[in-house]
């Protein structure tokens, strides 16, 4: 069924738009959080919820799965977003029934994107997947594309905690593009074997070595092995 046969677009698509203006003027609360339309209660019974201080949103954005928890850490890494909040939209659909996408996003180009985190693709119902169709079609009508974000798109549970260390110690200082450039020149000479190697050759030039963490999570330098054990400095 068609989005455009059952409903008045022209006053949805307004409300989206102006969800989405609200979503990214909003601010972290005194408990430097940032909440959405349905708000994430911490610690419920049966969710593994969490809090991911992100530097891109200046506050915390809750989460209530590891797949989300995953999925914001990917957002963070991405180059090519500029800003994204959790459960930031409540949109009808068909008989009074509404859903709260799980992530809004926002690109440097400046186009608005809807994910939503599912552990797998294939293994939607058809409920489910009729919800997305109208849900797609009526986001495609007003130039937001919808995506279903899956398992094998995301980090598993290692990397996840691998990616939390390089973060957490990655961005303890603020780092100019002076300091970025150089250790990056001076990384890029030679391949290094794990991280510890990284940390004393960032120190041997006077840099600190959190710079290497920060650099890692974003991908700017890699170490041979495909798998990096977390480092014991932490």
């Amino acid at each position: 069924m068609s989005y455009k046969t059952v409903f008045s677009k022209t006053d949805t698509q307004i409300n989206i738009l102006e969800q989405i203006r609200i979503a990214f003027e909003s601010t972290a609360n005194v408990a430097a959080t940032i909440h959405g339309q349905r708000k994430i209660h911490q610690g419920a019974f049966g969710r593994r919820t969490s809090l991911f201080p992100s530097e891109k949103c200046c506050g915390a954005i809750p989460l209530e799965s590891r797949l989300e928890l995953a999925h914001a850490i990917s957002l963070e890494q991405d180059p090519n977003i500029l800003n994204y909040r959790s459960q930031a939209l409540k949109i009808l659909l068909l008989n009074e029934q509404y859903c709260f996408p799980d992530f809004l996003v926002q690109t440097k180009q400046g186009n608005y994107e809807i994910h939503e985190v599912k552990p797998s693709v294939a293994s939607l119902s058809i409920d489910d997947l009729n919800r997305f169709a109208i849900l797609s079609d009526l986001l495609h009508s007003i130039d937001i594309i919808f995506k279903i974000i899956d398992h094998t798109d995301l980090p598993n549970e290692s990397e996840i905690s691998q990616l939390l260390f390089w973060y957490q110690r990655g961005h303890r200082f603020k780092w100019n593009n002076v300091e970025i450039n150089y250790a990056i020149d001076q990384l890029t000479l030679k391949e290094f074997n794990n991280s510890a190697q990284v940390y004393k050759a960032l120190e041997s030039i006077g840099l600190r070595q959190e710079l290497a963490d920060y650099l890692f999570f974003h991908q700017r330098i890699k170490i041979s092995p495909v798998k990096q054990e977390i480092s014991e400095a932490y």
